[in-house]
């Protein structure tokens, strides 16, 4: 069994491994919206959070790309005011797969993204008197958006993403989806 296991991993693999691949950094900022950001004692009531993660391109034609990708996102919270001055920090841990189009090729011109992710998200909470966490983990998350490439080792890329969540229980986030805008800087490595 282990064979076998090994042998259609191996299989698998040998398309991709003749394909050209590259891999990158990407970073900037994750921008909150509907009810991830605005609902009251529940959303983060900013603005700004930031992420940071790295991905692998397999370029399969000459437009065409399959890119994986693990990106961390830090939503920091402000206080809500009133009695309890509730104040949510999300972080959420992203790991996905996008196909990319591009209009002239891998190494410049503009192009689109649509991916879906696994994501665990965590928010830690406090207020006056007191303080804890909730965590959803594999959650699914739907992305799509475009960017441009100005050389083989830049692009500037915006994307919308969201992660539907669960809104009651224990852990619920009392909403039923985490959206936020992202815009990043992509730089990569190789070929």
């Amino acid at each position: 069994m282990r064979h076998r296991v090994a042998l259609t991993l191996a299989l698998l693999g040998l398309p991709l491994a003749a394909q050209d691949i590259t891999g990158g950094l990407q970073t900037g900022l994750s921008l909150p919206v509907g009810d991830f950001k605005d609902k009251s004692d529940a959303g983060t009531n900013q603005f700004f959070g930031a992420h940071i993660g790295g991905h692998l391109d397999f370029n399969l034609t000459p437009h065409h790309q399959v890119r994986g990708h693990l990106t961390y996102h830090n939503f920091p919270g402000s206080g809500w005011g009133g009695g309890a001055d509730i104040q949510n920090e999300y972080k959420v841990l992203q790991v996905g797969a996008d196909w990319v189009y591009h209009f002239q090729s891998p190494s410049q011109g503009w192009y689109t993204i649509a991916g879906a992710s696994l994501n665990s998200i965590k928010d830690d909470y406090s207020g006056v008197r007191f303080s804890g966490s909730a965590s959803q983990s594999g959650k699914i998350g739907l992305r799509g958006g475009g960017g441009f490439t100005f050389n083989r080792m830049f692009s500037l890329e915006g994307t919308l993403n969201q992660v539907f969540v669960d809104k009651n229980g224990n852990d619920g986030f009392l909403f039923d989806t985490a959206t936020w805008a992202q815009v990043s800087a992509v730089f990569r490595f190789g070929r």
